[in-house]
């Protein structure tokens, strides 16, 4: 079986590659661990000065693996999947990571470039999305209050609200992301901004990353309460009723309790 997450080591850059295309790079436990693993190694390297994290040309990530959260859920209602925090998703990594975003960026992977990355390259397939509504799966990890810090109000309501996605220049209009750029340009402008920073001094780089990240963190209060509030989503059988319609491919019965 393939790696979940390859990881490769290019002079000062590491590439962190999500590798499930058969399923989309939906994230399950074996990448969870991976990213973990990944995250690890670059902080620990000492000659690693920035990070490229992309899914490939044809889809960045379709998001939480649905069919093992439907799985879970018939066990577990309301614990949270093993490894499913934000620092599994790249919240603590100290160095520069450049976002390469191909295709459809959803879900938890969309989490991904919003929590780890700190440039984002979006090729022009590239779509943004929050759709778990769409199958009564609340959104986790403040993921509300972090949006908002992304995004404007009113956009940031379309997102999670409606499940609608938005297109890679929407998302450069709003200052989302850096640059849009053909598919066949995406890597290679990924390693232009890579060698860039590999240049400076990772201590001064270092530092300044730690100071952008604790100015624009989200209010804790409105991370409490986005938490709450998705723990009393979690205690509804709406809850179970979203995955598993999902994974037998029915459309949900919903019951609103």
């Amino acid at each position: 079986m393939d790696a979940p997450v390859l990881f490769e080591k290019k002079g000062k850059t590491a590439y962190v590659i999500l590798n499930r295309p058969e399923h989309n790079n939906a994230i399950n436990l074996n990448m969870r661990k991976a990213l973990c693993d990944a995250w690890e190694e670059i902080e620990k390297n000492q000659d690693i000065f920035s990070v490229i994290l992309t899914g490939g040309e044809k889809v960045f990530s379709a998001g939480q693996d649905l069919t093992e959260l439907s799985a879970f859920r018939e066990k577990e209602p309301f614990a949270e999947l093993p490894l499913n925090n934000l620092e599994t998703f790249g919240q603590n990594v100290k160095k520069p990571v450049i976002a390469a975003i191909s295709g459809h960026c959803l879900g938890s992977g969309f989490l991904l470039t919003l929590v780890c990355s700190d440039v984002r390259i979006a090729s022009e397939t590239a779509l943004f999305g929050m759709p778990e509504v769409k199958v009564g799966v609340p959104p986790a990890f403040g993921i509300p209050a972090i949006l908002s810090r992304h995004f404007p109000p009113a956009l940031t309501a379309e997102l999670l609200l409606f499940g609608n996605t938005i297109d890679a220049h929407t998302a450069y209009r709003i200052g989302f992301v850096n640059e849009v750029v053909p598919i066949k340009e995406m890597l290679l402008k990924a390693e232009q901004y890579a060698h860039q920073v590999n240049e400076m001094s990772s201590l001064i780089v270092g530092n300044i990353k730690d100071v952008l990240r604790k100015v624009t963190a989200p209010d804790p209060m409105a991370i409490a309460y986005s938490n709450a509030m998705c723990m009393l989503g979690r205690h509804s059988e709406d809850y179970v009723e979203g995955p598993r319609a999902f994974k037998e491919k029915r459309k949900p019965v919903w019951k609103g309790r």
